[in-house]
């Protein structure tokens, strides 16, 4: 988030660092980057040394949840693999202000500007890695009356500064939304779980880091055993000659899709101030009412 929380500090974070992972650490320091989480640096002895995160308690994304998809991403052993650190508990993760943190080492690199031309053969090793004993199955976040949820929306009074542009936004598409949650829903049970494989779930560029003279996937909050395409729509969507099913494909292109839309309505239907965050949830909304499906042009 681009933000620092309303409810969390500096402090808070620093605290519980020194608590759990790492006694000597000297300041946390939030960072406006990455989206969806919080982000602190971490210094010891005034060097950067640890990446904390918390994540927001969302359904998809719970304090259970993300103990599962760090400790299964820890077990991996795979070398592009960043995975956080256990705290003095054992655990990956501790609760802080009704939210999750967790931590990794300080990784010096940069983002690439497009995404690997690795990322097919660094997918093909994750998706043939063991199962990790604590991984968790996929299972749809989407329900069958998402439309019916989204026109009830329609129906309550939306928030200044965005949110009657959102409104707009999201009545001219209520028909679509309609249609994408009925073919997701048929789509959905098709799926197979005697076929599922470890996946990211997010392998895209915004997640890819360069760094000692190789190329390591980061964030693996969303880490779950699924359909392969979880992870290989993401090379569809970049245009990559990779085998696939394309109906997988076309589910979990949808399953981003509508949950990224029901997310952002329900954000700018809420109160809000119009902040950078706030702005960036509208982009977000406008680009996936609009956007072409994975693998259409």
């Amino acid at each position: 988030m681009l933000e620092p929380p309303p409810d969390v500090t500096d402090a808070d974070v620093l605290a519980l660092v020194r608590e759990r992972w790492e006694a000597g650490a000297g300041a946390a320091v939030h960072l406006p980057v990455g989206w969806g989480a919080h982000h602190w640096r971490v210094d010891v002895a005034g060097s950067p040394t640890l990446f904390a995160t918390l994540d927001p308690d969302l359904p998809r994304h719970t304090h259970a949840s993300l103990e599962a998809a760090y400790a299964s991403a820890a077990a991996l052993g795979l070398g592009f693999v960043w995975p956080s650190l256990p705290t003095t508990h054992g655990t990956f993760t501790v609760a802080l202000g009704g939210r999750t943190l967790s931590v990794t080492r300080w990784l010096d690199g940069v983002r690439p500007t497009q995404s690997t031309p690795d990322l097919p053969e660094l997918l093909e090793q994750l998706h043939g890695a063991p199962l990790p004993a604590t991984a968790r199955a996929w299972s749809t976040e989407i329900d069958a009356d998402l439309a019916d949820r989204v026109r009830d929306l329609l129906q309550q009074e939306w928030a200044d500064p965005l949110g009657p542009a959102a409104r707009e936004l999201v009545v001219a598409h209520v028909s679509e939304i309609g249609g994408w949650t009925r073919e997701h829903a048929r789509l959905c049970d098709l799926a197979d779980p005697s076929a599922y494989v470890v996946t990211h779930g997010e392998p895209g560029v915004h997640n890819q880091w360069l760094a000692h003279d190789r190329v390591w996937i980061l964030d693996w909050e969303s880490l779950l055993l699924a359909p392969p395409e979880r992870d290989l729509a993401t090379l569809v969507l970049e245009g990559r000659d990779v085998a696939h099913d394309p109906q997988m494909v076309r589910l979990f292109d949808l399953e981003w899709r509508l949950s990224e839309i029901w997310s952002f309505a329900q954000w700018l239907q809420a109160p809000h101030t119009g902040d950078a965050d706030d702005r960036a949830a509208l982009g977000g909304l406008t680009e996936e009412l609009t956007r072409a499906h994975f693998g259409e042009r």
